[in-house]
């Protein structure tokens, strides 16, 4: 599954994550962005592969999301390929977030779906379920900017997706392919595997 901010859940949200059966969270995100966490821990197992988009120049300053993408998928190689190797070891179902659930969570469940062979409208129509859902707080998130630059920063950010993932995905396919960036990153390829007939519903 991919989310959003689970810590942030309600009491009858983190009941709803028990139910379901969820055996493994992964969390994307650095230690610092959950300090000012105010909440209980997850009552399922969280395991961390962070992605600080702090460290990634075109991530945080984010002239564009294609920019801000290949950055973060080609400085988090590592994190990407253990998170999905998580993914794929762990008993289903498992959850896997960041902050706002579209760009680290996006990149990560992207490589899954091209790996499993998905159509690309499909990872693309998948990918803007976040704007969607994103869309009514961006007006509030602009508004509350400090200044015009991070106001325009933030416009920047919350522009819709469209194909930008897709063509992310395209290009680090035509560089060197996404499964052998993966397994060159440490991901291991039964997992992979695994992962890939889940999402396939052969498994």
């Amino acid at each position: 599954m991919r989310a959003d901010w689970l810590p942030g859940l309600s009491e009858a949200g983190r009941q709803a994550l028990v139910d379901y059966g969820v055996t493994l969270v992964v969390d994307l995100r650095p230690e610092r962005e959950d300090r000012s966490d105010d909440y209980e821990p997850l009552p399922v197992p969280v395991l961390r592969q962070a992605m600080d988009p702090r460290e990634v120049p075109a991530a945080w300053d984010w002239p564009s999301m294609r920019e801000a993408y290949l950055g973060l998928a080609d400085q988090y190689r590592g994190s990407l390929a253990q998170a999905l190797t998580a993914l794929g070891n762990a008993e289903p179902p498992a959850a896997i977030h960041c902050a706002g659930g579209r760009d680290r969570t996006g990149i990560a469940c992207g490589m899954a779906l091209w790996l499993a062979g998905a159509e690309h409208d499909a990872i693309a129509a998948d990918h803007a379920l976040s704007d969607e859902s994103w869309a009514p707080r961006n007006a509030d998130w602009l508004a509350q900017a400090p200044d015009d630059a991070e106001r325009e920063r933030r416009r920047r950010v919350s522009e819709p997706a469209g194909r930008t993932l897709v063509e992310v995905l395209e290009q680090i396919e035509e560089q060197e392919g996404i499964r052998e960036r993966l397994l060159a990153s440490g991901a291991e390829e039964a997992a992979l595997d695994r992962l890939v007939a889940r999402l396939r519903g052969d498994a």
